[in-house]
């Protein structure tokens, strides 16, 4: 910041054609002064900033370099020094010092942050001492950086870096999106199987492949192929086709025939969504008969969701696909997580795959325009009432 007024009061100065004596005497402080700010030896107390600013017409934050057009420059110049710098143990030790040196003038710029990172893991022997730091910016890149690349190499040194404790610290606070939800499992894979850790990392793996799995069900969420991810309901046929996909795809997990409906617990309340939806999407194009139809094995499978209580554990089938876990129902605190049967917990941002409510079916019965051209049907009036007597059930 020195160097910094240094440069820009001597710039002015001289713009004015001014000796420091001439400004000493307008601005009523010691020639000695001036000089000293110049030479970068010294910085005015803050009290005399208007007086010198208002002095050379400019504001507060362009004398002591503080203005966009600067900021912009120290930025440029940031870039050219870190890669001016040689990628050497010795280079990556002046790079660290550098970003910290830029962190501390800009603590909430995520290029200078997500550089920081970068040589606080190139520089093993002082990590640990330098570990919160990383958690801090960290903290500041998941919750207010959009930057693709800076999320992930944050989580990629986090997971690195830190112990399993502090890692599943990190990761809790951290805002992840799908994406980086599925990353995270990834990264714990390749940590433990680099560890030699064999059972946790079959453990990982099994939960990302479940997550993986989650986010295919629960592509397009509520959106029926319109455009602008808007519900338009303009293709039922095709509705129909991807709904019953997923039915199908669910229904390979009752292996062993045990299953209520075919369907295991965990997977009950999607599959009941997937049937409203196609049974909506076979009305809307006409197959009246096959629609209603669907609709009463949808009423049967809310019912069997409806009964499964609130943060109950349930069984996802099929143990050779993703090992025997657990989803627990959706509850008041909206938090779904995979869970293991040694206690380990993965989070799991896929809540809509498990939180079905009493009112979805009069919901669509109501709102959804496919049903539009049958409330006049006897089955229509009749699915309405039971739908409405569902949704008022306690």
């Amino acid at each position: 910041m020195e160097l910094l007024f240094a440069k820009r009061i001597r710039g002015k100065r001289l713009e004015k054609g001014l000796t420091q004596e001439q400004l000493a005497q307008a601005i009523q402080i010691s020639p000695q002064a001036v000089s000293k700010w110049e030479r970068g030896d010294g910085y005015p107390d803050i009290t005399l900033l208007p007086r010198i600013a208002n002095f050379f017409q400019i504001s507060v934050d362009e004398l002591i370099g503080n203005d966009e057009a600067t900021r912009a420059e120290d930025a440029d110049n940031f870039e050219r020094t870190w890669w001016s710098i040689p990628f050497t143990n010795e280079g990556w030790q002046k790079k660290l010092k550098l970003a910290k040196e830029y962190y501390t003038k800009y603590p909430q710029n995520f290029e200078v942050m997500h550089r920081l990172g970068e040589a606080i893991v190139n520089n093993m022997d002082v990590l640990e001492e330098n570990l919160q730091l990383l958690f801090e910016i960290h903290a500041k890149i998941m919750s207010g950086c959009t930057e693709e690349e800076y999320r992930r190499d944050s989580l990629h040194r986090v997971c690195y870096a830190a112990t399993d404790s502090e890692l599943d610290d990190q990761i809790s606070k951290s805002e992840l999106n799908w994406q980086e939800a599925i990353a995270i499992g990834e990264l714990r894979e390749e940590r433990f199987l680099l560890q030699h850790r064999l059972d946790e990392y079959r453990r990982e793996r099994n939960a990302t492949n479940l997550l993986i799995f989650m986010q295919y069900l629960g592509r397009n969420g509520m959106m029926y192929y319109g455009s602008n991810r808007e519900p338009t309901f303009t293709e039922p046929e095709r509705t129909v086709a991807w709904e019953r996909h997923k039915m199908r795809l669910i229904e390979q997990f009752d292996v062993d025939g045990t299953h209520e409906n075919g369907i295991p617990e965990a997977w009950c309340g999607c599959y009941a969504e997937f049937s409203l939806k196609a049974a909506g999407a076979l009305i809307g194009s006409g197959k009246l008969d096959e629609g209603f139809a669907q609709l009463e094995q949808t009423f049967a499978l809310y019912e069997r969701w409806n009964r499964i209580p609130t943060g109950n554990l349930m069984a996802v089938g099929n143990p050779d696909a993703f090992g025997e876990v657990y989803i627990n129902k959706n509850g008041s605190d909206s938090i779904v997580h995979i869970h293991f049967t040694d206690g380990h917990t993965v989070w799991t941002p896929y809540l809509w795959l498990f939180w079905q409510l009493k009112g979805d079916i009069q919901t669509a019965l109501t709102y959804w325009p496919w049903f539009d051209g049958v409330k006049d049907d006897p089955r229509y009036t009749s699915a309405l009432a039971r739908a409405k007597m569902m949704a008022e059930t306690e």
